[in-house]
């Protein structure tokens, strides 16, 4: 991984030092001035400078290789205007907040950079859910990479499932449906083998993924309606009949957008579910503050208290 990762960023340098330039670069200029060329061989160099724009090539990027000279075809490489529903851009700032921890920055960089090249901006007023208890930075990229794999082939499979810090580990088997976030969470979902039912168990304490073989394409399971439905209603809480939230002027769009306005500043929000409304509101902190009831605003002071200790003990 170490050297793919080198490679990734090889890559990238080269790109962006073509795009910055005025005229095709020589090897020896590329040796030069483009970090991951240093101390190579003029063989050494050829070889891989060659391939390099091949794998630049495959990967969408306009390259060129000719006597001697490498370059990338600007007119052909600049992306059309890209236009996203309030929905989609929250799901692409979402892969911005990937990029502030973690093992999975790497995807997050590369992909949220990719997509903003195009033109796609992010509304920055929603919750900064990297601030708080967030399961996406957290998730190992292995376990994503297994999930995913399974998910994509329809392939049942094991893992090592650990329900708390203190309880003994759990070995579980799923027909994998998806990796879903909500509400700064994570779930993978999918078919319990063993119970014969729906279940999502929360990545960040999955570990040891691996496929399991020789099972009949016919006996794998498939989800009869949403998968982002199944968690919401598997992880469904109390609700909140009616709260009052105090919201500064643009800001917290999320609360807003299920509220109704009272005037100066002040909305009304109807059976919301409360973890939702805590966690929610802690996050756009200190713009939202949260009038009625007194427990929930209590609950919610008790979010920020623990993050702030947690973020002064790193």
């Amino acid at each position: 991984m170490a050297n793919d990762a080198r490679v990734i960023q090889r890559l990238t340098n080269l790109t962006f030092a073509l795009l910055g330039s005025n005229k095709p670069r020589d090897i020896e200029w590329i040796r030069t001035h483009v970090d991951g060329y240093e101390d190579k061989t003029d063989t050494a160099m050829a070889r891989i400078l060659k391939r390099d724009v091949q794998s630049l090539r495959r990967a969408g990027v306009p390259a060129r290789s000719e006597n001697g000279l490498v370059w990338v075809n600007k007119d052909s490489y600049e992306l059309p205007p890209i236009s996203f529903t309030e929905e989609e851009a929250y799901v692409l700032g979402l892969a911005g907040d990937l990029g502030t921890s973690g093992s999975l920055g790497a995807f997050a960089r590369s992909g949220w950079t990719k997509i903003a090249a195009g033109g796609a901006t992010r509304a920055f007023d929603d919750a900064p859910i990297s601030a708080l208890d967030n399961d996406i930075s957290r998730l190992d990229t292995d376990v994503v990479a297994a999930v995913t794999a399974c998910v994509r082939s329809r392939t049942r499979m094991r893992f090592t499932y650990q329900p708390s810090p203190t309880a003994p580990p759990q070995t579980r088997t799923m027909d994998p449906w998806g990796l879903i976030a909500l509400n700064n969470r994570a779930y993978v979902v999918g078919y319990d083998v063993e119970r014969e039912a729906e279940r999502s168990f929360r990545a960040v304490r999955v570990s040891e993924v691996r496929k399991v073989r020789d099972v009949p394409a016919g006996d794998f399971h498939l989800p009869d309606r949403p998968v982002q439905q199944i968690v919401e209603d598997s992880l469904r809480g109390p609700t909140v009949k009616e709260a009052v939230v105090r919201v500064d002027p643009g800001t917290a769009g999320e609360l807003v957008a299920k509220a109704t306005d009272l005037g100066d500043n002040r909305f009304r929000l109807v059976d919301v579910e409360r973890d939702w409304l805590v966690r929610t509101t802690a996050s756009f902190a200190p713009h939202a503050v949260v009038e009625l009831p007194g427990d929930v605003r209590e609950d919610v002071v008790k979010l920020l208290s623990a993050t702030q200790e947690a973020q002064n003990e790193r």
